[in-house]
């Protein structure tokens, strides 16, 4: 009888220890949304390229700072340049790279990514902008046949939805002719291209939490005449068939969303 009545006060803490770290977890959650989001990649006709990324959060408790995860996958490498911050309608406030204080960055970075942490202290109903620069090196490849820029502009490491997002990526020279664009990421989102300005631009309402945003651009190597990142190989058809191939997965997958949201609507 002692052993039974042990093993049920047994199951009873490992029970009530669970609830706690469910309680926990939810505790856990962000009180804040990041709304917008603005990225501008300028690059250079060297292939490296000036990054500059404009979040703003709206806090619905106290916090003692944000971060930010930079992804390197696919490029050579990179490195921060500079962080500012401004607190709801004041101005733009420099952040330094110090041991401790308000308004300083700390910066880790690893082959995979670079990620910034931001301490500003924020209160309940606070809006803070804050904004990173950094400089990234092999962003674009010079084929035999094609530049090719291939890269994840927004990781899969945030925690939280992106809301009202717009990136716009800029190339060196314009107009830019035989520019192709394609954007891998949330199904709702939209990509402008306009060869005239040697801009791409995608807009996206909400991007989930850690889903990525990746682009894909062909054009011309005289875009980056002075690109030292070559390879002797062809590469466009094979790039134009892989796009081919995932844009017809793409639209499949829209058009069973569209079927399942009538179908829905109908009953």
């Amino acid at each position: 009888m002692r052993y039974r009545q042990g093993v049920w006060w047994l199951l009873g803490l490992i029970l009530a220890l669970i609830g706690g770290c469910q309680m926990t977890t939810i505790n856990a959650a962000a009180s804040y949304t990041i709304k917008p989001f603005r990225m501008n990649v300028d690059v250079t006709r060297r292939g490296d390229a000036n990054v500059t990324e404009t979040m703003t959060y709206h806090f619905d408790d106290d916090y003692h700072g944000v971060y930010n995860v930079q992804d390197l996958r696919g490029i050579q490498g990179g490195r921060l340049t500079g962080v500012s911050t401004r607190l709801n309608d004041g101005g733009m406030r420099p952040a330094r790279a110090v041991d401790s204080g308000d308004s300083r960055y700390q910066v880790s970075q690893s082959n995979q990514r670079l990620k910034v942490k931001v301490y500003r202290a924020v209160s309940a109903g606070d809006r803070l902008q804050v904004t990173y620069r950094f400089h990234l090196t092999g962003v674009v490849t010079n084929y035999a046949d094609t530049a090719e820029l291939n890269w994840k502009l927004i990781g899969a490491g945030w925690d939280e939805p992106l809301h009202n997002v717009r990136l716009t990526i800029q190339l060196p020279t314009q107009p830019v002719k035989q520019l192709q664009a394609w954007t891998h990421g949330p199904l709702t989102g939209h990509t402008a291209v306009q060869s005239k300005t040697g801009r791409v631009v995608m807009t996206i309402p909400e991007n989930p939490a850690n889903t990525f945003v990746e682009s894909h651009l062909l054009f011309p190597t005289q875009v980056t005449a002075a690109n030292p990142n070559t390879c002797t190989q062809k590469r466009r058809a094979a790039a134009q068939k892989q796009e081919a191939k995932l844009a017809a997965d793409a639209n499949a997958k829209r058009q069973q969303q569209r079927w399942l949201v009538v179908g829905g609507t109908q009953h």
